[in-house]
């Protein structure tokens, strides 16, 4: 079986950008700003006396970057070791999860980031992870947006009467996405792989994610779970 690349990179500009998207969002009952970038960076609470909140943010973020240079070049090569001890391991997981279904990207791109948003970019095979997260939250992020590229792909694959033109970043197929991902990674196998974090998932998920997770022990079979799922999203 082929297994895509996982390549760990900075871009600032990106940082910059997803700064100024999430500035202000909120979804899934989570307060992205305050939550993932205002802990971290208490100093962006200026951004509401500035004329210019974007240039404010591109200030900052090119600031910090400079600032923290050393840090971050430190923590970005601790990450990669974690990546290439735990890899080998999660694509075997993920084979038998998907009955080896082929990855739709040939490599995959994390950008390390100084704010806890770590969105996913679907059609680019690109997502964010922490720079500041421990290893096992590192580990988590990084196969759980991986998880979302196989999962989109699979699902659009086998059920193209259903999904094909479906919203991937809001709506039923963003939520059965997000759930299944929570399932998935509260498993055994998964939690050995990147320990067992605590409060994951959106609040608004929550139900879901407990439904889902019988299903799962029952029929651990990913197109049986999606059927029965889309029943009660």
């Amino acid at each position: 079986m082929n297994h895509p690349t996982i390549k760990l990179q900075f871009d600032q500009k990106l940082d910059q950008d997803m700064a100024w998207s999430f500035y202000g969002h909120k979804k899934g009952g989570c307060d992205f700003w305050e939550e993932r970038a205002l802990k971290y960076h208490p100093m962006l609470i200026d951004i509401e006396e500035s004329s210019d909140k974007k240039t404010f943010l591109d200030n900052y973020v090119s600031s910090y970057y400079t600032s923290h240079n050393d840090e971050i070049i430190s923590l970005s090569n601790k990450t990669i070791e974690y990546l290439n001890q735990a890899q080998e391991k999660y694509f075997l997981l993920v084979d038998k999860i998907f009955n080896n279904h082929p990855w739709p990207k040939k490599e995959l791109i994390g950008d390390f980031s100084i704010f806890d948003f770590c969105p996913r970019f679907l059609e680019d095979g690109e997502f964010q992870v922490f720079i500041y997260d421990n290893r096992d939250l590192q580990l988590f992020t990084i196969f759980h947006e991986c998880l979302h590229f196989i999962f989109y792909n699979f699902a659009l694959s086998k059920f193209p009467e259903v999904f094909t033109g479906m919203n991937t970043e809001d709506g039923k197929f963003w939520v059965l996405a997000e759930v299944f991902n929570i399932v998935i990674q509260t498993t055994d196998d998964f939690i050995d792989l990147h320990g067992k974090i605590d409060n994951i998932g959106y609040p608004e998920h929550q139900e879901l994610i407990k439904r889902g997770s019988v299903i799962w022990k029952n029929d651990s079979d990913v197109s049986s779970w999606i059927i029965e799922m889309m029943k009660i999203i």
